[in-house]
């Protein structure tokens, strides 16, 4: 068992990575949703995002099982403010990118967010656990669909194969959301397409890591506050 991060659910994600830091983790990645920390052992990681529904699909079906030798095994999810979280999960490595590709092709599961997937690479691992695997991603995907008027899809690509201590391969980041799609319904005042998250939740998106401070940022949160009232 990993170390257990005292995060209160109020806390933001800022303030669970400094409560983390605090006891030792420290920044290991950083992707477009969320920042990962590593304890001090190395065995364990933890991905805070103040916003990211399609991972958290993906996380709660990896604690709800039934287990998979292709997903990671994850402890927890912590609830932060509003619709942030911590997931606390093995630690996983870069995995070779061939197999990885290998890997994706193996699945079947086309992509949506622009990677083009190989589909004549030989992979020799595949499995009883691979089918089913391909089953409940394919579910996933048919969920979010139901939930989300901006849902992307799969994003089944190698960049999202990692790899465990003992070289296993992990899916980490099978599915998303459309935070492009989120980006340009608030500049065109589509409260439509938003209505699936609520108005704190959109101020939270926009304090994912590729938002910086600056005009750019600012003028979305402006737009925000239009579409909902001041």
């Amino acid at each position: 068992m990993p170390p257990p991060p005292l995060i209160p659910p109020a806390a933001t994600a800022a303030e669970a990575r400094a409560l983390l830091e605090a006891t030792g983790w420290r920044q290991v990645g950083v992707g477009d949703w969320s920042w990962v920390l590593a304890d001090p052992s190395d065995s364990w990681a933890a991905r805070v995002t103040p916003f990211d529904p399609a991972y958290r699909l993906h996380a709660q079906a990896c604690l709800d099982g039934p287990p998979n030798r292709w997903l990671p095994k994850i402890d927890a999810i912590l609830p932060l403010r509003r619709e942030g979280y911590v997931v606390v999960m093995e630690r996983l490595w870069p995995a070779q990118e061939e197999r990885a590709a290998a890997f994706c092709a193996a699945l079947g599961i086309r992509n949506d967010s622009g990677y083009a997937t190989p589909n004549d690479l030989p992979f020799p691992e595949a499995d009883d656990d691979l089918v089913a695997l391909r089953a409940r991603i394919q579910a996933l995907i048919n969920e979010g669909s139901r939930r989300f008027k901006l849902w992307g899809g799969s994003d089944i690509r190698p960049g999202n194969v990692m790899a465990a201590t003992d070289g296993g391969l992990k899916l980490v980041d099978p599915v998303f959301v459309r935070g492009l799609g989120i980006v340009e319904a608030v500049r065109e005042g589509r409260r439509d397409l938003l209505a699936d998250f609520s108005r704190e939740a959109l101020e939270d998106f926009m304090t994912i890591p590729p938002f910086q401070p600056g005009e750019d940022t600012d003028a979305l949160r402006r737009r925000l506050s239009e579409i909902y009232g001041a």
